[in-house]
Parts: C-alpha cells; structure tokens; sequence
C-alpha cells in the first residue's frame, strides 16, 4: 500500500512537467513597439487614468517620497512591470529551460519551471522572480517578489512592489511570427484597488534597440 502510493506522487510529479513549446524558439528575436508616430496609444491612456483612479492612499504616499528622491537609486532602476506604463523595444532570447528577456537595459530570466520559489539567499529586487509556462500558444510569465518601485517614471510615477505585487504577462505570437501581442496583468492590492490590465503591440526588428532606462546604483 505504502509502495503504491509513493508511486502515484512520482508519477503525478513528472506529468506536471511541461515539455519544450514548439513556438519558444520562434519567439526569440528583437521586438519594437508597433505604433507608426510614436504617441501613446488610447489603451494606454485608458490604463494610466485608470491606474490614477484606482491608487489609494498607500500609493500616494509612495509617490510622494518617490518623485522627491531625485537622486535615489530607485529612480533609475525600471521594474518588470515597466512595460505596462512605459512600452519600449525589448528582446527575448531563448535558453531552453530559461527565457532571457531584455527592457530598458536590463535582462530578466525567467525560469520555465513555473513552480519554482526562489532560494533562500533570494533578495527581492525591481525585476522580481519570474516562472513561465505554455498555455496553448501563449506564453505566461509570472512575476513575484518585488522590492518597492515604480512601473512608470515622471512627475507622476505608479508605484508598485509591495510584498502582494504581482505581474503576469500573456505573449501569443502571430501565424507568420512577426508579430507579438503582450497583455500585462499588474496586481498590487496595498496601491491600488482593483488589479490594472493594459495590452501593447509588438512588430518583429532586425535593428539596433534602445538600452535607455537601465538601472544605475551609487
């Protein structure tokens, strides 16, 4: 009896595991924003005002200290969010069991065991833990364990990062694999009071990306 159970949880374990997606190695490339004239477009401007509307007190008390901190570190190290408030070109390079995804100067990994929980010696940071996995044809990337930031810069920054934060982030590739489309899904319940969802498009570039916005540490 103790046999066969042991059994049954070694083989449910290994059914969890998700095999490569054929379309991983696809989705590795350069990726520039899709707009002809570079102005924001309305579901972003519908996102930030949301985003406005939603902040609570918390959140604005962040922001406070935030964009008066000029000269603080946090003002020039950009989130795994960031693409929600500020879409900007971004690459993806595909290692297999790991996913390099690079914005704003800064390269996130991302594992594709999406049950992994970071060691022990893990310190949050702006770009948090990220774990992905297939859905179908779309990609899903779940990011966690943030340090406190903000997801878009300015006189008006959104924070984001509080221990709850998350950011779950939804790539589905087009027929001809030149195109991208990123829904991002942003919930911090501590700063706003509903979850804040925004979709960006995305046009395949063999040119040279913008490595702005990176983080710098005194």
């Amino acid at each position: 009896m103790c046999l066969w159970l042991g059994l049954v949880v070694i083989v449910s374990a290994s059914a969890l595991a998700q095999d490569r997606h054929p379309l991983q190695a696809r989705l590795a490339g350069q990726w520039k924003v899709s707009t002809m004239d570079g102005t924001e477009s309305t579901e972003l401007l519908q996102f930030l005002a949301l985003a406005e509307t939603n902040m609570m007190g918390a959140g604005e008390n962040f922001r406070e200290t935030y964009a008066s901190g000029g000269d603080n570190a946090l003002s020039t190290c950009r989130m795994a969010g960031a693409l929600a408030g500020d879409p900007t070109d971004f690459s993806i390079l595909d290692r297999g069991d790991v996913i390099d995804l690079t914005a704003f100067g800064r390269t996130r990994r991302v594992s594709m065991d999406f049950d992994l929980e970071p060691p022990d010696a893990y310190v949050p940071n702006e770009l948090g833990w990220s774990v992905g996995r297939w859905v179908g044809d779309m990609l899903v990337i779940r990011t966690r364990h943030f340090s406190e930031g903000a997801i878009r810069l300015g006189e008006q920054p959104l924070p984001f990062g509080t221990p709850l934060a998350q950011v779950v982030e939804r790539y589905t590739l087009s027929e001809d694999g030149d195109r991208l489309s990123l829904a991002i899904n942003l919930n911090d319940p501590e700063y706003y009071l509903f979850s804040l969802r925004v979709r960006h498009e995305y046009v395949r570039t063999e040119g040279v990306l913008s490595s702005t916005g990176g983080c710098v540490r005194g």
